[in-house]
């Protein structure tokens, strides 16, 4: 059951940021970060983390701003 809420999280976290940066879902996954998505930059960082506030929610100050640069990292704000 874990499992399977966890896969929830991180793919409802793919679909927010796969919205953002204009991208199909499938081209990302878990370990998908400001590292290796060409187009997700700092701009697209805030506009990524907009989305996720309102999707989920949850209010980022600018530190979880800074350090959730990854699918796994925004995942993890998920209770």
């Amino acid at each position: 059951m874990t499992e399977t809420i966890t896969e929830d999280k991180t793919q409802a976290i793919i679909a927010v940021v796969a919205d953002v940066l204009g991208l199909r879902e499938d081209e990302l996954g878990p370990d998908s970060s400001m590292d290796n998505v060409p187009t997700w930059d700092s701009v697209e960082q805030i506009h990524i983390c907009l989305a996720f506030e309102r999707r989920f929610g949850i209010h980022l100050d600018m530190e979880m701003i800074a350090t959730s640069t990854s699918i796994r990292a925004l995942a993890a704000l998920i209770s």
